[in-house]
């Protein structure tokens, strides 16, 4: 399937329905809901004590890192995106104390995100959208309790459960019960009162953490070999740079998508070209900073 062939919207209906989903090559945004932070919400509690102490000063810069997308998740959908990070904090300052996506700031309510998805998944019917709710932030039982059923009532029919298959679905199972929603919840307490998320461990996600491109590329070279690839769980490549403290310090006045994002896309986009159509490496997720840029959406897509 070449990139520049496939329109993006739909890309996931034009695949042979035996696909298995551990078996897809699937496009991802890293800290998904991104776009959205608000400079005028107090710092976050993900972020350290000494960070928040200084507030309006320190505001701006924590503001310029933490943006890792420009595109809304509609927007991200459309352009072929189908797997969301997300993580979450329970924000008492508002009126109704909402559930708010949560990098450094904070940023939409969880039903805006939703809203979102739910638009998309209406429209382009055979597309299925994985949501991955991996960092939760001032959450409480009650909380959890309020999201939980908040997913639940938002996709209620069209929620694929893990059932004995997990990742082995087949899209063709997917799309003849006309399931079109995975959520992934990394709390176990909450996976045992709502069997229709996927736990924890149905999904691999190990972080780089670096903010060296060669190195990380090394990482992902060695990450990706076919033969050290598990096939009982989803598997994420997380193909970004992280800023180190010293990093942010010596750009102080600038941002993470110029610093990073932007050379860290030219150059996993290109690593990823020169695999395509080798059989020695797998891959099933790869999720960016910046999803739009140097061409890493149809990239990704054109590796199924």
């Amino acid at each position: 399937m070449a990139g520049n062939s496939v329109d993006v919207s739909q890309w996931m209906e034009k695949l042979p329905n035996e696909k298995k989903l551990k078996d897809l090559v699937i496009p991802g945004s890293h800290d998904s809901g991104t776009f959205s932070l608000d400079k005028n919400m107090e710092i976050g509690p993900d972020e350290p004590n000494l960070i928040r102490k200084f507030g309006k000063l320190v505001k701006p810069v924590v503001y310029n890192w933490s943006v890792t997308q420009s595109m809304t998740i509609y927007e991200q959908l459309r352009s072929g995106i189908r797997y969301l990070d997300l993580r979450v904090a329970y924000r008492t300052a508002d009126k109704n104390s909402e559930i708010r996506v949560l990098h450094g700031l904070f940023g939409w309510t969880i039903d805006q995100v939703l809203d979102e998805v739910n638009r998309f998944v209406a429209n382009y019917p055979k597309e299925i959208v994985i949501l991955d709710f991996n960092h939760f932030y001032k959450m409480d039982q009650a909380a959890h309790k309020k999201l939980a059923d908040t997913l639940d009532a938002s996709f209620s029919k069209i929620l694929r459960a893990p059932g004995r298959q997990g990742p082995n679905v087949t899209l063709q199972e997917m799309w003849g019960n006309e399931e079109k929603v995975i959520i992934i919840y990394h709390d176990y307490d909450v996976v045992d009162t709502y069997p229709c998320f996927w736990p924890p461990h149905l999904i691999c996600s190990p972080w780089p953490n670096t903010d060296d491109t060669n190195q990380l590329l090394e990482i992902l070279n060695k990450q990706s070999e076919a033969s050290s690839v598990s096939e009982d769980a989803l598997q994420v490549t997380q193909a970004l740079l992280t800023p180190q403290n010293l990093t942010i310090v010596k750009h102080v006045t600038s941002t993470l998508k110029d610093v990073l994002a932007s050379k860290c896309n030219r150059q996993v986009t290109k690593w990823l070209k020169t695999l395509r159509g080798t059989k020695s490496h797998k891959f099933n997720i790869i999720i960016a900073d910046f999803v739009e840029l140097s061409d890493f959406i149809p990239t990704v897509i054109s590796l199924n």
